[in-house]
This record gives structure tokens, C-alpha cells and sequence, in this order.
């Protein structure tokens, strides 16, 4: 509801100025209040403001001395910044065609303009023969859209001089409401042309929507000074009374309604409809004027002029038809509000192309989590077969290996003796392998393989300690070679948490045991040493387990 109780306020913003009209009864269009701001020419250019702050300043300063602060009004806007789309939804079920709308209008809708705020409105439904043979139902929409930051202008404007604004719509659907209530009747194929001073609107309706708007400014047809110069609603009655189209105009805007015409029948519409009915509305003079030559040119259409001041069962009123775009705005309600481009928070149109990339993401995620986790235990599975079948391999190896070591007669504490002989010193070999670390460097980790190699991971302070100890390395007793395997700067204190940088590099070395491939030509030590593992495995492998070991808080075992 707008205004308080019953009451309801419409306000228009043109260049020519803004008008404010109150009613007191929406059903005899009584008139309770109406207020008109003149503006100079140039403070709104083709529905642009070029000087929003002196904009600002006068309407403060209308508001103030018309009281007109506290009204809640319905703003109408021109036409000339609202652009308009057809669209095929492929859906019927309103909750979803709302979301297919606002998912296209967000992302696959061409408009001159960032930013926009839109509405829709459904227009019918249809079957569309598909690639594949089948047919699929779609809803037909009509999408009006206007660059947002005009819209919020317009808004702030009036609100930081005290009017609320509950709607916006474009004059277009104003003027149709006036005009449906004025003649009784909606509008079927009907072009609409609004005269207002020098600029003239043209609207083209079908099925009682508006599906074309073009704005012509008289003044480009003919090189003269505006009409209108009035400072104060007298004045601008006066004016309205004395005004006329020159020939050249009519002239010009004859041809221009005739393409529209054509354009309307022949490529909105494949011939399939045309323009039966035109209603011209604006000031008395030029409204007749303008009449009689269509006439005269478009004998093949029904034409006649909207005379809202004179509705038949009210009383006459000048004020009627001065502000008949404000008062069609007035008279809106839940039944007649084809559109409202008032910008609202509309969550789910904004939540809406967010929530489809969410779920894009998921999805892709989990496939790959799903190809890695098969690729992963395959390559498990893989590597088990393999450990597996040299197990097997080995343990053939080891049976035959006791067989004839048992063939050859030794007695079990022989075996045990020389098992013992055979053992490393793991003790030893550990106080070496520390002993010769640089200045502050740690070993981590020790993996050791029986007589063939030791994995050592140290942590040095600088790169030339690990070339260094590299050369330690090669030099110890036990030893026949050492490499260095990997390096990399050190990003774990030791406690398996990642702290970045450390100051630290990682090397990790592998040295080759003295012995590792045919340590003695007696074939019986050999023999030894393979019973002795199979007997108890690890035995003759010293202290050193074969697993990782972990130095804890990067102290040396």
C-alpha cells in the first residue's frame, strides 16, 4: 500500500521536471495532492544526470516547501535507459523459471550496461521441437532491464529528500494502466505514442505487455529551443496550451511510426501480427494535431488520441492528463503491476550461479578423489604381488641354501659360533657414523640393509658440511662407497610439524657396506650367515634395525 490508508502517491522523474500527484480515491481519481518542480534544460540529458548534487539541492528544497517528506511513492521512469528481451525458459514451474531468468540474466544476457536490475514477465508457453525429435515445453518471458546505478540515483535522490520509494516502473506500463482504465479495455496489438513537450515515447504492446519502447527527441527533427521553459505550474499550463508539432515534425514522425510498423508486423513477428489499434496521449494541442495526420497516412489502423482529463462518469480535469504518467503510476496494485525494477537483495539470483560452481567443484573433486584412490591401490596391489613373488623367490633360495649347508655336517653351535663372527658391530658403527658429523649437525633417520647399504638422513647447517661429511663418509672403516642421494632445505623441526624454513638442509646419504657383494670365498661362512636369517630372522643384522628410525627432538640415537 502506498501513501497512508487508501491514499496512494505517484512520482515521475522527466527532463522536463518531477511531478508528484496524491489520490485521495483511486476509483473516481480524485486528486488530493500535486506538486510540480520545473527543471532547467540540461539537469537530466536523455535520462542521464549530469549534475546529480544540483539535482539534489533543488528537489530538497521542492520537498521541503511542498511537504511533501514522509510520502512513499511510486516512481515511474522513461523509457530511453530500459531495454527489453524475449526469452525461452526451459521450464514451466515458476520457482525454477525465476532461477533459469535470473542465472541468464547474471550470466548470458548481452546488455549495453553493467550492473543490472530486471524483471520478468511470463507471456505463455509452447513446445519446441527438439534436435533429438523430442519436444520440450518452455516458457515464453519478456525480461525488462535498466542499469542499476541510474535506478539507485533516482532512489537515493528522493530518499535523502525524504520520499520512500516503494516501485519502480517504466512510463510505459504507467500510461497503459491509465489508458486500459480510461477506454475499459486492455490492449491487444496496440502502439502507444506519448508526447511530452520534446521527446516523444512509442510503445508497442501485444497481448497487453509492452514488448517494444523507442525514444525520439523532437528536437533533433528540427533545430529549435525547447518548447517547454516554464518555472511554475501556471506557467507550464500556459505552455501546454500553446504548443504544436511544425510540419518537418510531423513529417518525421509519421515516417518514423510507419518503420515501426512494419517492424513490428514484419521481424518481431514474421507477419504473423500486426498494429490494429494507435492511442496517442500528451498535451491537448499537439495530441489532435498529431491524430488528425495519422489518420490521414495510417487510414488501415485505428487511431484515436487518450483524453484522461475527460473520462467519461468523472469530472473533467486539466491536472489529470499534466500528470497522467505519475497518476498511472499512483494507481498500481498487485492485479496491475506488470514490472518492478525497484533493486532488491534477491539472494537466491545472486546465490544461485555460486552454488551451481560449488557443486561443479565437488563433483569434479570427488572423481578425482575417486581416480587417485584407484590408481593408489592398484599401484598397492601391484607392489604386494610383487613383494610377494620375491618372498617365495627368496625363500626357495634360503630352503635349498639349508639343505646343503645341512649336507655338509655342521653342528648347530658351530652354526651359532660363526653367526655370531659374522655379526656387525651395529654399536661401533653408529659412534663412527656420529663422530664424524659437522658442527651442528644431527642425524635423523638410519635405515640399514644386512651388509649391503645404510640410508643415513643428517640435517647440516650448510651446504659444505654435507659435502664434508660426504667425505667422512667414504673414508670409515666400514665403508666402500657413499653418495648423496637427495638434498633440500629442511621445513620440520622434528616433531612432524611443518614451521617453514629452518636454516637447516636435509641430505640424506647412502653408503655401501665393505663386503656387500661376495664378502668371503668360503662358501660355509655364506652358508652361515643364510641359515642363521632364516633361522632368526634380523639375527645377523646387528643392532640396527632394517625399518626407519626416527631420531626424536634432533638428538643422535
Amino acid at each position: 500500500m502506498l501513501g497512508l490508508g487508501s491514499k496512494k502517491a505517484g512520482l515521475t522523474i522527466e527532463q522536463t521536471g518531477v511531478r508528484f500527484i496524491q489520490l485521495k480515491n483511486n476509483k473516481t481519481w480524485e486528486i488530493e495532492k500535486q506538486a510540480f518542480l520545473p527543471l532547467e534544460p540540461g539537469t537530466i540529458i536523455e535520462n542521464q544526470i549530469p549534475d546529480a548534487e544540483k539535482l539534489r539541492a533543488h528537489i530538497r528544497q521542492w520537498v521541503e516547501q511542498e511537504g511533501l517528506k514522509g510520502s512513499r511513492v511510486a516512481l515511474s521512469v522513461p523509457p530511453s535507459q530500459v531495454i527489453i528481451r524475449k526469452m525461452n525458459i526451459s521450464a514451466v514451474n515458476p520457482k525454477q523459471v525465476q532461477q533459469l531468468v535470473a542465472l541468464e540474466v547474471e550470466t548470458g544476457l548481452h546488455l549495453p550496461f553493467e550492473e543490472p536490475v530486471y524483471d520478468f514477465i511470463p507471456v505463455g508457453r509452447e513446445k519446441l521441437l527438439q534436435e533429438d525429435g523430442s519436444e520440450e515445453e518452455v516458457t515464453r518471458v519478456l525480461v525488462f532491464a535498466a542499469p542499476r546505478n541510474l535506478i539507485n540515483e533516482y532512489i537515493a535522490i528522493l530518499d535523502e529528500a525524504g520520499i520512500k520509494t516503494d516501485s519502480v516502473e517504466v512510463s510505459a506500463t504507467a500510461l497503459a494502466r491509465v489508458a486500459e482504465i480510461t477506454q475499459g479495455k486492455p490492449f491487444a496489438d496496440t502502439m502507444l505514442v506519448h508526447l511530452e513537450h520534446s521527446q516523444l515515447d512509442v510503445y508497442m504492446f501485444r497481448e497487453g505487455h509492452p514488448v517494444f519502447m523507442r525514444t525520439i527527441n523532437l528536437l533533433d527533427l528540427a533545430e529549435e529551443a525547447p518548447l517547454f521553459q516554464s518555472e511554475s505550474y501556471l506557467a507550464q499550463k500556459a505552455a501546454l496550451g500553446e504548443e504544436s508539432l511544425s510540419s518537418e515534425q510531423m513529417l518525421e514522425i509519421t515516417a518514423e511510426i510507419s518503420r515501426m510498423l512494419n517492424f513490428y508486423q514484419y521481424s518481431l513477428h514474421d507477419g504473423a501480427a500486426r498494429i490494429t489499434e494507435l492511442v496517442v496521449t500528451g498535451p491537448e494541442v499537439s495530441r489532435r494535431q498529431l491524430v488528425g495526420e495519422l489518420k490521414l497516412a495510417l487510414a488501415e489502423i485505428d487511431i484515436e488520441e487518450l483524453r484522461p482529463e475527460a473520462t467519461p462518469g468523472k469530472a473533467e480535469d486539466v491536472s489529470v492528463n499534466i500528470y497522467r504518467v505519475a497518476i498511472g503510476a499512483a494507481l498500481r496494485d498487485d492485479k496491475n503491476s506488470l514490472i518492478d525494477l525497484l533493486p532488491k537483495e534477491d539472494r537466491d539470483a545472486k546465490v544461485l550461479p555460486y552454488a551451481l560452481a560449488a557443486l561443479m567443484v565437488v563433483w569434479l573433486v570427488a572423481a578425482a578423489g575417486v581416480t587417485t584412490m584407484y590408481v593408489t591401490q592398484q599401484s598397492e596391489l601391484d607392489a604386494l604381488t610383487g613383494q610377494t613373488e620375491s618372498l617365495q623367490a627368496d625363500s626357495s633360495v634360503k630352503q635349498l641354501e639349508l639343505a646343503g649347508l645341512q649336507g655338509s655336517g655342521g653342528s648347530p653351535a658351530m652354526l651359532v659360533a660363526r653367526l655370531e663372527a659374522s655379526r656387525m658391530d651395529a654399536v661401533a658403527v653408529l659412534e663412527e657414523l656420529d663422530g664424524g658429523l659437522p658442527e651442528r649437525a644431527v642425524i635423523r633417520d638410519i635405515a640399514y640393509s644386512q651388509n649391503s647399504t645404510i640410508d643415513l638422513k643428517v640435517d647440516v647447517g650448510k651446504i659444505d658440511d654435507a659435502a664434508s661429511y660426504l667425505a667422512v663418509l667414504k673414508s670409515m672403516s666400514f665403508t666402500s662407497d657413499a653418495t648423496i642421494a637427495s638434498m633440500a632445505e629442511e621445513t620440520d623441526t622434528g616433531n612432524g610439524n611443518a614451521q617453514g624454513p629452518t636454516g637447516l638442509y636435509a641430505v640424506v646419504y647412502s653408503v655401501s657396506m665393505q663386503g656387500a657383494a661376495a664378502p668371503s670365498s668360503d662358501a660355509a661362512a655364506q652358508s652361515v650367515q643364510s641359515v642363521g636369517e632364516a633361522i632368526a630372522p634380523g639375527a645377523a643384522s646387528s643392532d640396527l634395525s632394517t625399518q626407519e628410525e626416527s631420531v626424536n627432538d634432533g638428538t643422535n640415537p
